[in-house]
This record gives C-alpha cells, sequence and structure tokens, in this order.
C-alpha cells in the first residue's frame, strides 16, 4: 500500500477512535451532572433539543467504506486521480460520492452518500448488446454523464431479438445488503415505434444460479426522458459471492426500434 494510502486509510480509522473516545467522555460528563442540572435541561425547549440534535449530526461525518483504496487504485491506472487527496478527507469523500471510472467511459464506481455503501454503474459500451455492433440495428450517440464525461449511449434502431445483458462481480459490494439492479433507458415517440407491444423480461442470476424473474410492459412507462427500468432486488451475503449476472430481453418476433439504453446501475437500499 503507497504511504500516502496508508495515512489515509490510519487518518479513518483514528478519527473513527476519537469519535468513539468523545461519545465515552460525553456519557461520563452526563453521568456527573447534579440532579438540579438536570431538571434544567428537562426545562430546555423543544427548540434548544432540535438544535442541538442537529449540531450532532454535523459534526459526526460519514466514512467510505474501507475498501475504497482498493477502487482508486484501479481508477488511478485509468485517469489522472491526484493521490494527494488521500489526504484531505472532505474532499476524498466528494470524489467518492461522485464515483470514479475503473474503465474509461464502461465502468463507474461510487459510494451511496445515503448508506455509505459500494455501488457501481455499468455504461452501454461495457454491456453485452446483441447486434450492437451492426450499424444496421443499432446507432450509437453521446450523452453527458453527470460528471460532465461524454458517455456513448446506444440507440436501437431495428431488431426482433432484444438482448441486453451485463455482470459484476458481487464480492465488490457491501456485504449484509440489499441491493436492486436498474436499466436506465429512453423511450421513444410510442406512436413511431413498437418495441412497447410485448412485455420486456427483466432477469438476475446469481452465483450458483439461482434466478430472479420479473416482467415490465414498456407501454406504461412515459416517453421522451431517461427512466429506470428496475431489473430486481438481492441480498448481499456471503452465498452469494461471484458473478452476478442481470439482463432485459424481448425475444418475440415482432420488430422493435426506439429505445435508448444508457447504463445499469447497483445500488443499495439499506
Amino acid at each position: 500500500m503507497h504511504p500516502v494510502e496508508a495515512a489515509a486509510l490510519g487518518e479513518l480509522v483514528n478519527a473513527e477512535i476519537q469519535e468513539v473516545e468523545q461519545t465515552s467522555d460525553e456519557t461520563n460528563s452526563v453521568k456527573g451532572i447534579t440532579e438540579t442540572e438536570i431538571q434544567r435541561v428537562e426545562q430546555n425547549s423543544e427548540a434548544d433539543s432540535v438544535k442541538g440534535k442537529e449540531v450532532t449530526t454535523t459534526k459526526r461525518r460519514t466514512k467510505p467504506p474501507l475498501n475504497f483504496i482498493a477502487f482508486l487504485n484501479d481508477a488511478k491506472k485509468n485517469s489522472d486521480i491526484d493521490i494527494s487527496i488521500l489526504e484531505d478527507p472532505d474532499k476524498l469523500r466528494d470524489l467518492l460520492y461522485a464515483g470514479v471510472f475503473l474503465e474509461p467511459k464502461k465502468l463507474k464506481y461510487f459510494v451511496d452518500e445515503k448508506f455509505n455503501k459500494n455501488c457501481f454503474v455499468v455504461f452501454a459500451r461495457k454491456l453485452d448488446i446483441c447486434w450492437s455492433d451492426n450499424s444496421q440495428y443499432w446507432n450509437w450517440t453521446e450523452e453527458k454523464d453527470t460528471s460532465g464525461e461524454d458517455i456513448e449511449v446506444a440507440e436501437l434502431l431495428r431488431v426482433c431479438w432484444l438482448d441486453i445483458q451485463g455482470k459484476i462481480q458481487t464480492m465488490n459490494l457491501s456485504l449484509r445488503t440489499v441491493y436492486e439492479v436498474v436499466f436506465v433507458v429512453k423511450i421513444k415517440d410510442k406512436y413511431q415505434h413498437n418495441i412497447w407491444e410485448d412485455s420486456e423480461t427483466l432477469t438476475i442470476i446469481l452465483p450458483h444460479s439461482k434466478t430472479l424473474t420479473r416482467l415490465e410492459n414498456l407501454s406504461k412507462k412515459p416517453s421522451g426522458n431517461w427512466i429506470e427500468i428496475q431489473v430486481g432486488e438481492f441480498e448481499m451475503s456471503p452465498e452469494n459471492v461471484g458473478e452476478m449476472t442481470f439482463k432485459l430481453e424481448q425475444h418475440s418476433t415482432n420488430w422493435k426500434s426506439g429505445l435508448l439504453v444508457k447504463c445499469a446501475i447497483i445500488r443499495p437500499k439499506n
């Protein structure tokens, strides 16, 4: 491990220790309050109580998952991440919440700010889209990512066999966490395209071949904007360590068109 990385990791651990010690000191201090002081505290207004909670919350900083160093090491191979950012906890957190590319414009890692857990974005170029290398059936355009990067988007021109799938190693996810997988897509004018005549099959294949399947009718979805299509949910547990596959399929004989595919997101729900 790089000395700066080790120092950064040590700083995060020390911060946790200091927080625990501070909490212990505060607890002992409360125990020493006299009965009169306790009565006075109980008479404080509700507004003061709420204000105190807000201050406490502000002081308590969210810490990133301890394995973030490994992902930053991978990201450094493909981008110009300044290693000195590890010395600044605030800048480091901002970077992890915004996300870093593990593969340029294909695979992105970020930390969920609410749950403080690992998440991934698999962009269209990383997905296995049947016939996407044939310009008669799919067209590739570009859209701005939230980071400002130009990301390739796949536009369905005309196919019968709609098959989109991606894979991820679950060992990179946070344990004891319920995750959901969603595709981010855009549907063109429903009256000019017929992709929504049949329901799509959405599937998650967990390690050891456990399969979760649901149907989704795109005819009920709004057109013209990017929307999320849920594939399913699963719990990240030791039993589910391995390769996880997620799919969007529609194999009817009807010709389909008018679907844009941006990415798939794997994120926590708790």
